[in-house]
C-alpha cells in the first residue's frame, strides 16, 4: 500500500469514525429519558376495563368461550350489554294506560327469541359473577307510533313504561341481576337512539328514575348521558341532568364516547361544577375503523391497535375511571340495516365454523387490559419524552404499575425514580410487539428508589412491581 492510499485510508476510517460517533450522540440524546413515578400524587379510582356485546348474538355453545376470554385473557371487568333495536320492541302499545303494566302482552313479548337471547346472556354473565358492572344499553329508533327517531311528549310516559317494563321482567321475573342502566344510546345523533334535545333527555331519565323506584327497583344505578359527542355531554346533556336531584342522586357515573382520541375537557369541567366529585367512564372506545359498521372488513394490524392503546392511555391520564372498548366481538346490528355486519370485534367470527377467534389487536389491548384492576389508583409518572405515553397506578402500597407504549421506532431507556411507595424490590416486564406477542422479558430491579429499562421500539408494555 503506497502513501497515498494509506492517507485515504485513514481519512476514510477518521471520517466514519466521527459518523458513528455523532449518530452514537444523536441515539442517545433521542432513546433515552427521565420517568418519575411518585406514589404520593393520587388521581382518580380505576374501576377497570369492560367491553361491549350484543345480545343478538347469543348462543350459548358458541358465544359462552368468547365471553370467557374476554373475562380471563382481557380482564373486561365491566359490561356493557346492548339489547335492540328498540324500534322493534313494543311494535303495538300494550294498553292505554301508561301508567298500567299489560302483563299479558309483555309476558309474551319476553319470551320472543329477541328478549329470551337477552336473557340468556344476562343469566350467563351473572354465572360468571358479572352482577354490579354488568350495564344494560339500548340502541335503535323508538316503534313508530312514539315517534321513531325522535319520541313525540304525548308518548314519554309510554317509552318510560316500555323500557321500565324490561327491567321488572328481567329481575323479578327472571330473578336477573342489573348493576347499571344507561337507557338510550347517543341521543344527540341520528339512528343510534332517539335524537332526544337536552332537556327532553333529563326530562325522560328522572322520569325513568321515579318510576323504577315506583315498581321496588330503586336499587339499581344509571349511566348517562352516553352522547357521541364529548363536547355536547359535557356542555349540554350534563347541565340539564344536574339541575335535577333525582337523576344526580342515582346516577353512578357520567358516560361519554370517545373515538379516535377525541376528548372534551371533561375531568376539569366536572371539577366546576357542583358535583366535583363525579367520575365519569368512557362507555364506548377505540381507534376509529372506516366501514366496519358497514359490514366492511377492517386493518387490523398492530399499527391500528397501538393508536387504540394510546387513545386508551391517553384517556386515562386526562382521568376517565373506566374504558368500555367497541366492540368485544363481531355481530349484526337491526338498527344499522341494511348493512349486513359490523366488524368492530377484537374477536372475529368465523362463518363456517361458527366460532369467534382472536385478532391482532386483541394481545396488544389485553398487554395493557389485563394489568387494570377495579380499586387500583392512578397515580403519578412524569415523563420527558415524544411519541412515548405511560401511566402509573397503585394497586396496594407495595403494587405498583407502569403501563405504556413506545411509539418510536427505536428502543427508548428509561432512567425511572419510585417515590412515597411500598418497599419494591422491582419490576416483571412484559411486551407486545407486532411480532411478539405478551412476551415476558428479564424483570427489572430497583436499587434504592431507582431502576434502568430499555422498552422496545414499537412496543406496548407493562412494567409490574414484586
Amino acid at each position: 500500500m503506497n502513501q497515498l492510499s494509506r492517507c485515504i485510508m485513514i481519512l476514510t476510517c477518521s471520517c466514519l469514525l466521527a459518523l458513528t460517533a455523532g449518530a452514537q450522540e444523536n441515539k442517545d440524546s433521542s432513546d433515552r429519558f427521565v420517568l418519575k413515578v411518585d406514589a404520593a400524587q393520587k388521581f382518580q379510582r380505576l374501576d377497570g376495563i369492560g367491553v361491549n356485546v350484543n345480545t343478538r348474538s347469543w348462543d350459548s355453545a358458541r358465544l359462552e368461550p368468547a365471553i370467557n376470554i374476554l373475562q380471563d385473557s382481557l380482564n373486561s371487568t365491566i359490561w356493557r350489554v346492548i339489547a335492540e333495536t328498540v324500534e322493534n320492541w313494543e311494535v303495538e302499545n300494550d294498553n292505554e294506560d301508561p301508567f298500567s303494566f299489560n302483563w299479558d302482552y309483555y309476558d309474551k313479548l319476553y319470551e320472543t327469541t329477541k328478549f329470551r337471547r337477552a336473557w340468556d346472556m344476562i343469566a350467563y354473565l351473572n354465572k360468571r359473577g358479572i352482577t354490579d358492572n354488568l350495564m344494560i344499553n339500548f340502541m335503535g329508533v323508538v316503534p313508530k307510533w312514539m315517534g321513531e327517531e325522535k319520541i313525540l311528549p304525548q308518548h314519554e310516559d309510554e317509552y318510560v313504561e316500555m323500557i321500565v317494563s324490561f327491567f321488572y321482567y328481567a329481575v323479578k321475573k327472571k330473578n336477573l341481576k342489573i348493576g347499571l342502566i344507561s337507557h338510550m344510546n347517543e341521543p344527540d345523533i341520528k339512528k343510534e337512539g332517539p335524537t332526544v334535545k337536552p332537556k327532553q333527555y333529563a326530562a325522560l331519565f328522572s322520569k325513568f328514575i321515579k318510576r323504577m323506584q315506583q315498581v321496588g327497583l330503586g336499587d339499581i344505578k344509571y349511566v348517562g348521558p352516553d352522547v357521541a359527542g364529548m363536547g355536547a355531554g359535557i356542555n349540554d346533556y350534563l347541565p340539564e341532568m344536574m339541575k335535577d336531584t333525582t337523576i344526580m342522586n342515582h346516577l353512578a357515573h357520567v358516560g361519554l364516547h370517545s373515538y379516535a382520541g377525541s376528548y372534551a375537557p371533561v375531568d376539569s369541567t366536572l371539577k366546576q361544577t357542583a358535583y366535583p366529585k363525579i367520575d365519569y367512564w368512557i362507555t364506548e372506545w377505540n381507534e376509529w375503523c372506516p366501514g366496519c359498521d358497514d359490514g366492511k372488513i377492517g386493518t387490523y394490524d398492530f399499527a391500528y391497535a397501538s393508536r387504540s392503546v394510546r387513545h386508551m392511555i391517553n384517556l386515562l391520564e386526562k382521568g376517565a375511571s373506566a374504558l368500555m372498548l367497541w366492540e368485544a366481538y363481531d355481530s349484526y346490528y337491526e338498527h344499522h340495516a341494511p348493512s349486513p355486519f359490523s366488524y368492530w370485534g377484537v374477536l372475529k367470527y368465523e362463518k363456517a365454523s361458527k366460532t369467534y377467534t382472536p385478532r391482532a389487536h386483541f394481545n396488544t389491548i389485553s398487554q395493557i387490559s389485563r394489568f387494570i384492576h377495579p380499586g387500583a389508583t392512578r397515580i403519578g409518572a412524569t415523563a420527558s419524552t415524544k411519541n412515548f405515553y405511560i401511566i402509573a397506578a397503585e394497586d396496594s402500597t407495595t403494587t405498583v404499575r407502569l403501563l405504556g407504549i413506545n411509539m418510536q421506532g427505536i428502543p427508548v431507556t428509561i432512567e425511572g425514580s419510585i417515590e412515597n411507595s411500598g418497599k419494591i424490590k422491582g419490576f416483571h416486564m412484559s411486551h407486545t410487539t407486532a411480532t411478539e406477542n405478551l412476551h415476558q422479558d428479564k424483570d427489572v430491579k430497583i436499587k434504592g428508589k431507582k431502576f434502568k429499562v430499555t422498552i422496545p421500539a414499537n412496543a406496548v408494555f407493562a412494567l409490574n412491581s414484586f
